[in-house]
Order: structure tokens, then C-alpha cells, then sequence
């Protein structure tokens, strides 16, 4: 029997100043989505970004969200 996904939940990553909302089922994955939405949104900051280690980025996993 194949894994099953994990179930969404809203995340919000932040990096500095800035910040991000991402849906996934994990802080991990959370993370991997919010270097590549910020490297896009920030260009300039691309090495930046993707140099930063994982502690770096604050993981809040958003209440309330109903993904079902």
C-alpha cells in the first residue's frame, strides 16, 4: 500500500522581513516552497535565499485553515 500524502495546512514562512503563505503537509516542505516563491518575488536576493539554512526561516503553521 502506497503512502499517503500528508494532509495541507496553511503555512506561513518568513525569511527576514519577508514573508510568505504556502499550502503543503509539512514545515520542511513549507520551506522548500518558500525559497522558491521568495527567490522569485526577490530576484536580487536569489543567492541569498537559497544559501539561507533551513533554522533561518520561522515556520507558523496557520490556525483555522480548513483544507479538506
Amino acid at each position: 500500500m502506497p503512502d499517503e500524502p500528508l494532509p495541507s495546512k496553511m503555512y506561513r514562512v518568513k525569511l527576514g522581513h519577508s514573508e510568505v503563505s504556502v499550502k503543503c503537509g509539512s514545515k520542511e516542505e513549507a520551506i522548500r516552497l518558500a525559497r522558491t516563491k521568495l527567490s522569485s518575488d526577490l530576484t536580487r536576493l536569489y543567492d541569498v535565499i537559497h544559501r539561507a539554512e533551513d533554522e533561518q526561516f520561522e515556520v507558523i503553521e496557520v490556525e483555522g485553515d480548513s483544507s479538506r
